[in-house]
């Protein structure tokens, strides 16, 4: 699958909206929309590292302490339909710009955001805008878009 990365050259604005802590399981709700879930997720110390919506499931990648969570959301319910969880292999520094700074400063400039990854020292990020599917490629620190590509 071919991913796309949108950035903005400097991230600012914070997303907000109401969170409320949760403890991932199956059958929690955790919300429909990548903002519901991650407010909640962070409000119990969780960190969201990857995302993808496709249809009316949301794929999530979080760290919390020493585990990785792998959770899948139904869309329309918000409920949390798989979870797995595995142990983390080392620290996972995540250095300057926040998700919700991204995923903010994207929405402003007409992206929505469809998925998201932190890997390997870069943020990359999926979005559509007009029509057409773009892969951004983000510097993690500064949130400098460092490569923007439209799909065919």
């Amino acid at each position: 699958m071919k991913r796309h990365v949108l950035l903005p050259a400097t991230l600012s604005v914070l997303l907000t909206g109401a969170a409320f802590a949760v403890e991932p399981s199956l059958g929690a709700n955790l919300g429909t929309s990548i903002e519901d879930i991650s407010a909640a997720l962070s409000e119990d110390g969780y960190v969201l590292t990857r995302y993808e919506r496709e249809g009316n499931r949301i794929e999530l990648y979080a760290v919390r302490d020493d585990t990785r969570y792998e959770l899948y959301v139904d869309a329309t319910s918000g409920e949390v339909t798989r979870l797995e969880t595995t142990a983390r292999r080392g620290p996972s520094s995540l250095p300057g710009i926040s998700d919700d700074q991204i995923r903010a400063a994207l929405q402003g400039l007409g992206y929505e955001v469809v998925g998201f990854e932190r890997e390997n020292g870069e943020i990359e990020v999926y979005a559509m805008k007009d029509g057409r599917r773009w892969e951004l490629n983000i510097d993690p620190r500064t949130g400098d878009i460092l490569r923007i590509e439209a799909e065919d």
